[in-house]
C-alpha cells in the first residue's frame, strides 16, 4: 500500500518511528505513528502499535493537564477518527477527544463536547467516565436534573461517582438522601484520605443543610482529620462550629486554617465575621 506522499505503509511508518525517537513528547506524531501501525484501528497489530497508541493518549492527556491545547486537540483528533470503533479502547479515546473539545477556543465548544459525550453514552451505557464528565458538565451549566439523570445509573461505581452524585444532590436540595448517600460511600470505604475527607464534609453539609450542626461538626471534624492540610476542611468545620452557636471554636478552627493558608479569601473572610 503506498501512501499519498508516494511512500509504502512500512516506509511511512518507519519514517514516524524516527520522528517520535527525535521528538519523544509530541503526542500528534505519536498518534500518527499508532495509526499508521495499526491501520485497521482494532487495536490487534500487536505490541509496538499498542505502545505507540498508549503513549500518543498519555502525552496528549499530559498536554492537556499542562494547558497545551492545540498539539492535544490535534492528537486526540488521530486518535479518534482512527481508533472510535476500537472495542477495547474506543471509549477512552472519544473520552479524550470531548476533554480536548472542552479546552479548545478557551473551552467555548461545550456542545460538541455535549453531544460527543452523548454518543459514547448511547453506543455504551455503562461506560463510567463519560457519564461522570456528561453529568459534571451538567452540573457546571447549572443543569442539576440532567447532572442526575447522567450519573444515576453508575453512581456506586467510583467514589468520584458517588462525591458527584453527592453534590448533585445537594444542588437538588435533596439533602436527606445525600446524607444517606454519603453515609453509604464512607461505609463502603474510601482508599485516598483526600477523597473520604471531601465525603465527610459533603455529609457535614448535608447534616448542617438538615439543620443537625452536631451531626455536622462530628462530620466535618472527621474531614479535617483525614486532610489537615485542606484549607476547605477547616472552613466547613468552622462553618459547623458557627451555626452551632459555638463561636470561640469557629474561630478557633478558622485560625487554625489561617495557619495553613493566610491567604484563603473565604477563611479571611469568615474570621472577619466571627471576631466581635
Amino acid at each position: 500500500m503506498v501512501s499519498s506522499g508516494g511512500q509504502t505503509a512500512s516506509e511511512e511508518a518507519a519514517r514516524l518511528q524516527a520522528l517520535a525517537l527525535a521528538r519523544p513528547g509530541d503526542p500528534v506524531v505519536r498518534a500518527r505513528l499508532a495509526a499508521a501501525l495499526d491501520p485497521g484501528g482494532r487495536g490487534s497489530a500487536g505490541s509496538e502499535a499498542n505502545e505507540a497508541f498508549a503513549q500518543a493518549m498519555s502525552l496528549a492527556r499530559t498536554c492537556l493537564e499542562l494547558g497545551i491545547v492545540e498539539p492535544a486537540n490535534e492528537a486526540a483528533e488521530i486518535l479518534y477518527l482512527h481508533f472510535r470503533a476500537n472495542p477495547r479502547s474506543g471509549t477512552d479515546v472519544a473520552l479524550l477527544m470531548a476533554d480536548a473539545t472542552l479546552q479548545r477556543d478557551g473551552g467555548r465548544d461545550v456542545a460538541a463536547a455535549r453531544k460527543l459525550l452523548e454518543t459514547v453514552i448511547a453506543e455504551h451505557p455503562d461506560a463510567v467516565g463519560a457519564r461522570l464528565r456528561a453529568s459534571a458538565l451538567a452540573l457546571g451549566l447549572g443543569e442539576a436534573e440532567a447532572a442526575r439523570r447522567w450519573i444515576e445509573p453508575v453512581v456506586s461505581a467510583t467514589t468520584q461517582t458517588r462525591t458527584l452524585y453527592v453534590q448533585t444532590l445537594l444542588t437538588l436540595g435533596a439533602t436527606d438522601e445525600a446524607a444517606a448517600v454519603a453515609r453509604a460511600g464512607i461505609e463502603a470505604g474510601i482508599e485516598s484520605t483526600r477523597d473520604a475527607s471531601v465525603m465527610h464534609q459533603l455529609l457535614g453539609i448535608a447534616e448542617l443543610t438538615r439543620g443537625d450542626s452536631d451531626a455536622a461538626i462530628d462530620a466535618m471534624a472527621d474531614g479535617v482529620r483525614l486532610a489537615p492540610d485542606d484549607a476547605v476542611a477547616y472552613y466547613n468545620l468552622a462553618l459547623a462550629f458557627e451555626a452551632s452557636g459555638s463561636r470561640p471554636a469557629a474561630l478557633g478552627v478558622c485560625d487554625a486554617g489561617l495557619d495553613l493558608a493566610p491567604a484563603d479569601a473565604r477563611l479571611l473572610a469568615l474570621k472577619v465575621r466571627l471576631t466581635p
